[in-house]
């Protein structure tokens, strides 16, 4: 039987056409669902789009190796983590070509390849010397232990008048 408001009136009833209403199984469930569909994706398929890469190359070795022996995927995993490490300077986009090259993702073009270019951006550029002094643990000491440092100012620059000398201090 139904309400007015619509629900359904009888447990059997409920245990006829929507099954079992066993709530501890419920719980598991939800439980599993929120741990799938949970903070770290907004959707199920972003997790998929993010893993896509990954599982196709683990899916293109494995084939390999079973054709051609494990010394070809692992040829090819050394070599592909030699050229992911080749990059330009801070601040400058690494095109990463021989890497693309190796992947066969050189003759496609995807939504990354036009969307999102670090060209288009709205950030301010990034200081070149400061990142590859940070990089190299170059940057000088400032303070006591460095009586000698000049707080980034080069020697044999002339500078205003109006900016305090580190002997001054």
């Amino acid at each position: 039987m139904v309400w007015k408001s619509g629900l359904v009136k009888s447990p059997a009833y409920r245990q006829r056409h929507f099954g079992s209403m066993d709530t501890q199984n419920g719980a598991a469930q939800k439980a599993a669902a929120s741990r799938a569909y949970g903070a770290a994706h907004a959707h199920p398929i972003e997790a998929i789009q993010q893993d896509w890469l990954r599982t196709q190359l683990e899916t293109k070795h494995f084939l390999m190796s079973s054709v051609y022996g494990s010394h070809l995927p692992m040829a090819m995993r050394m070599e592909m983590e030699t050229l992911a490490k080749v990059q330009r300077l801070p601040g400058l986009p690494s095109s990463r070509v021989g890497l693309e090259c190796l992947m066969g993702r050189d003759e496609t073009i995807d939504f990354e390849d036009f969307l999102g270019l670090p060209q288009d951006s709205e950030q301010e550029p990034v200081d070149q010397r400061f990142l590859l002094e940070q990089r190299h643990n170059l940057l000088p000491n400032v303070g006591r232990c460095a009586p000698n440092a000049n707080l980034g100012v080069s020697r044999g620059v002339s500078q205003p008048r109006n900016q305090a000398m580190v002997k001054d201090l």
